[in-house]
């Protein structure tokens, strides 16, 4: 589910987390919500976190 920040809205997409994300960063997903925010960015960049 996504929320619009501003408002009652709600997005509902039948994905894994994991499937939103990627579908998300890679523009196979569309959303009326998020595409009126900065996301995704045009580029993206992964990085590994380390152990503390």
């Amino acid at each position: 589910m996504v929320n619009e920040s501003s408002g009652d809205r709600w997005e509902h997409f039948p994905v894994t987390c994991t499937q939103f994300l990627a579908s998300a960063l890679t523009g196979d997903l569309k959303s009326t919500i998020l595409s009126s925010s900065r996301f995704p960015l045009a580029v993206h960049e992964f990085r590994q976190l380390k152990a503390v």
